[in-house]
């Protein structure tokens, strides 16, 4: 699919996030429960969590603006859902893991799907420039 330029880097971050979710069930699925709750714990704190704070600063205060509330209440819901499941694996529980995964794994295909597409049609240019020069 062809990416606003603009959005590119989300969108690749999306790809480190799918990695992310396959690794985490491939380690819980072969005992490995406490390496998997490391690795993404690491990989929240370092690539998810940043991610989520450009299009919560970003992204979706703009689609608000422009009616589309759905959306950015999933997003923001899905957000919420994410920063749980990887706040319990810091605190030790591990029976969430394959959860955090599933729901990642959905959030990124639902933001590739629905979020980017809207935002590409539907925001100001002024709004992804900024989103392109976050980094």
């Amino acid at each position: 699919m062809k990416r606003d330029p603009r959005l590119r880097g989300l969108s690749s971050e999306h790809h480190h996030a799918l990695v992310l979710a396959r690794t985490v069930t491939a380690l819980v699925a072969a005992g490995r429960a406490d390496d998997a709750a490391n690795h993404l714990i690491d990989r929240f704190e370092h690539e998810l969590e940043p991610h989520f704070r450009v299009e919560e600063a970003l992204l979706l205060p703009a689609l608000r603006g422009a009616g589309e509330v759905a959306l950015v209440e999933r997003t923001e819901a899905d957000h919420a859902s994410l920063r749980a499941l990887a706040l319990a694996a810091r605190g030790g529980r591990r029976d969430g893991l394959v959860a955090f995964a599933e729901r990642l794994t959905d959030h990124v295909r639902f933001e590739e799907r629905e979020l980017f597409p809207c935002c590409e049609a539907r925001l100001p240019a002024a709004v992804l420039d900024a989103v392109g020069q976050r980094r």
